[in-house]
């Protein structure tokens, strides 16, 4: 096993000039998994490039906390900046303050409070329209849930609702494309591939209708209560309305991310509640008696506490966002080890979720885990990220997919129509392929 530099090694298995990108394309999960048995900072190759895996916590939160010498960059946020626009989840540090001021007074607690009101009747007509007995695919149903209340959210103009068609029928592609373009040398990204095709496609279909979608707005010159109104209103440090530019990757990150990871979690939520129906039993009672069987609201959050650490414990086993890459600006030290200028650093919320050193049964499903007596290594969980680029929604995703989760088992008994595992496809988010279940009315169910 070699080393470049005092404290960093190198994981073995590393092919001439396309590197590890065999393992982090079959089976990036596994291949991430082995690298803390080389040391805490692990050197794998790109293609042509190198980067630095970060396998412990403390040195995970240091990189997060320190967002000034670790600044956003590397890959992976190059390809998320190239499909977003640089917004809030991909912009440098030097602009991120001032982007998070002006996004912030959307997701404020008065905020919160009313998109909590969408989401009840997005979820009350949505299970309203299941039936007794067939299997539904989860995936997709969830999709429908996510960005129905992110639409209504971010637009109220009936106009707007093309972009948001537009972004969830393209998210797979777009993703995907982020994904595996990360890991291409930039020579190959330029090559007229199927996958690359099919990424541009996707990303110029959903820019084109959120582009369609602002001009309305902007023309309409209407207030309409929603987040888009709010940023077009917005003006920056220097008294200037947002241009457009930055209001569509603000638009975009935010339907793109507050779409995708919502239903991703949801769906494995409900997976897991098939592969545990003991689990599934104690929610059913919680739900039943808080809700009987109405849908749950604003109100009903702090009594949902089961609810509640299931979706954490999902969040636990299948973060959505799996992987993620940052930029040294400045020579830096992480534990005894130098890190020079411009060195790209990968840290994975999947790899410090599943290491057995600071996770008891780390591939086991165990919502009690999170209750209040027990104790947790700090910075072994972070699927929202961490320091001053925590994800700016993850009050707005914990409240949609608790009150969803706890609504669906109020009402409906699940089962799996399909024994099989969901397959993973490696791509920005943790997205099973196919969860298939069968639903029953809980008043035919049996108890």
């Amino acid at each position: 096993m070699a080393t470049d530099h005092e404290g960093i090694t190198q994981a073995p298995g590393a092919l001439p000039i396309v590197g590890h990108l065999f393992p982090l394309l079959r089976d990036p999960l596994g291949f991430l998994k082995t690298l803390p048995s080389y040391g805490d900072l692990v050197q794998i190759r790109l293609g042509p490039q190198t980067a630095v895996v970060v396998c412990r916590p403390e040195l995970v939160q240091e990189v997060l906390l320190h967002d000034r010498i670790f600044d956003k960059g590397g890959p992976i946020i190059e390809r998320v900046g190239n499909a977003l626009g640089d917004g809030i989840a991909s912009c440098p540090h030097s602009a991120h303050r001032r982007q998070r001021r002006e996004l912030q007074p959307a997701f404020s607690r008065t905020c919160l409070r009313e998109y909590a009101a969408i989401m009840t009747e997005q979820i009350d007509t949505l299970t309203a329209g299941w039936h007794d007995g067939p299997t539904i695919d989860v995936g997709s149903q969830m999709y429908a849930l996510a960005s129905g209340t992110i639409a209504r959210t971010l637009f109220t103009a009936e106009a707007a609702r093309p972009a948001v068609e537009a972004v969830t029928e393209n998210l797979p592609d777009i993703f995907r494309g982020i994904y595996q373009q990360a890991l291409l040398p930039p020579s190959l990204r330029r090559l007229p591939l199927p996958s690359n095709l099919r990424y541009e496609r996707a990303r110029n279909r959903a820019w084109g209708e959120v582009s369609k979608a602002i001009s309305w707005y902007r023309q309409d010159g209407e207030g309409h209560s929603d987040v888009l109104s709010m940023l077009l209103a917005t003006h920056d440090d220097a008294g200037e309305a947002l241009g457009d530019a930055e209001v569509h990757a603000q638009i975009m990150t935010l339907l793109v991310a507050g779409i995708d990871t919502t239903a991703v979690a949801l769906t494995w939520a409900v997976h897991l509640l098939c592969q545990h129906p003991d689990v599934q039993e104690r929610l059913h009672v919680e739900a039943a008696k808080v809700l009987g069987t109405r849908a749950a609201t604003w109100e009903d959050l702090p009594q949902l506490e089961l609810a509640g650490r299931v979706i954490t414990e999902t969040l636990r086993l299948y973060p959505p966002g799996w992987i993620f890459t940052r930029m040294t600006t400045t020579e830096a030290r992480l534990a005894n080890a130098v890190i020079p200028p411009d060195t790209t650093l990968v840290y994975s919320p999947y790899l410090m979720h599943h290491d057995a050193r600071f996770n008891r049964r780390p591939d086991s499903f165990d919502p009690d885990r999170w209750l209040p007596e027990h104790e947790h290594v700090r910075g072994a969980f972070i699927p929202f990220g961490g320091g001053a680029r925590k994800c700016i929604g993850d009050a707005y995703a914990m409240n949609l997919a608790t009150l969803a989760l706890s609504t669906i088992v109020a009402r409906w008994r699940l089962s799996h129509g399909d024994v099989r595992r969901p397959r993973i496809e490696p791509r920005m988010t943790l997205s099973p392929n196919k969860v298939r279940v069968r639903v029953a009315c809980v008043e035919r169910a049996p108890v």
